[in-house]
């Protein structure tokens, strides 16, 4: 069994089809078909059913190509460790976030992390779906929020939460409500509120303790651009419940906030990355840097997620 046929295979499986597999080979069809017949011949077993010009895989060809999987993250892990070993400090580096306050977040560190290294390259792929990006092996870590679809076990994914952060009553300053020390989650409800849409992450916070509580989520704006939202409460349209930090970044003098409880709204960062691969300079760089600027803002960083950080970043 050789690698090349091995690719061989992975290709075919992606493509389902012969021709199209051997013309992005840039093989020719006979010889695709040949290497397969032999791979099989050598297993003893057909990885693919022939169905005309169709073809699909075969339980045997999903074992294979589940282990195949492996086998090539393990020769790109060692690459990977090779070249970094011959090029010390250059390398490129691609984080996952998901739309919105994280991408933000991220983004904050950039021009420390260019002036620090600047031969390292550096790219934010933001997607709502980050466990896709990392069974394609897209990204090399991500920012995300504690989320019950990641699959931490069966992924592999490592999971180490970095802080905590609390959703946030604001409003004009001179809404009646602001004289109170904290409000009632029920009591906003009631407000004409402007918020993001649905698919929103801050959003998603706010439904789901509504749902908990038997209460209902109808604002009176509904918006993706928190410059907007800002600008409204500012006019005194309307209230709003956004995350501590883009209260810091944007609020001005006519804007304040209360804490909310019954319940109090709070949502999980956490910082997240394959055990199975190789966490390169670049990015180990970010992450020791990211954090050092978490807690320079006053962020609390658990004790034993601090341990794991060091661990992953001093890691050869």
């Amino acid at each position: 069994m050789e690698i090349r046929q091995l690719e061989y295979f992975l290709v075919l499986c992606n493509e389902l089809h012969f021709t199209k597999a051997a013309e992005k080979l840039n093989i020719t069809q006979p010889t695709l078909s040949h290497q397969i017949k032999v791979l099989e011949n050598e297993l003893g077993i057909p990885l693919f059913d022939r169905l005309g010009k169709k073809i699909a895989i075969t339980d045997a060809g999903k074992i294979l190509h589940e282990q195949c999987t492996y086998i090539f993250r393990a020769i790109d892990n060692t690459s990977n460790q090779i070249i970094e070993l011959k090029e010390l400090k250059a390398g490129k580096l691609v984080i996952g976030t998901l739309p919105g306050e994280l991408t933000n977040l991220v983004s904050d560190y950039l021009l420390d992390y260019h002036l620090e290294y600047p031969d390292l390259q550096i790219c934010i792929n933001s997607s709502d779906d980050l466990l896709k990006q990392f069974k394609d092996n897209k990204i090399d870590f991500a920012i995300s929020y504690k989320q019950e679809y990641f699959d931490y076990e069966d992924e592999q994914l490592q999971i180490i939460p970095l802080f905590t952060e609390e959703l946030l009553f604001v409003a004009h300053s001179e809404h009646p409500l602001l004289a109170f020390e904290k409000i009632a989650f029920q009591d906003v409800l009631e407000l004409p509120l402007i918020l993001f849409p649905t698919i929103h992450q801050c959003r998603k916070v706010i439904d789901s303790a509504a749902r908990k509580e038997k209460l209902h989520v109808k604002p009176k704006i509904e918006t993706a651009s928190v410059q907007a939202i800002f600008k409204l409460v500012e006019q005194n349209v309307g209230a709003t419940i956004i995350s501590k930090t883009l209260c810091n970044q944007y609020k001005t003098n006519t804007i304040c906030e209360l804490p909310i409880y019954n319940p109090q709204l709070n949502r999980e960062i956490v910082l997240l990355y394959r055990k199975d691969k190789f966490i390169n300079f670049a990015a180990k760089a970010f992450i020791r840097l990211m954090v050092e600027g978490l807690e320079e803002a006053g962020f609390s960083i658990p004790e034993k997620s601090q341990q794991l950080i060091q661990s992953l970043i001093k890691s050869q």
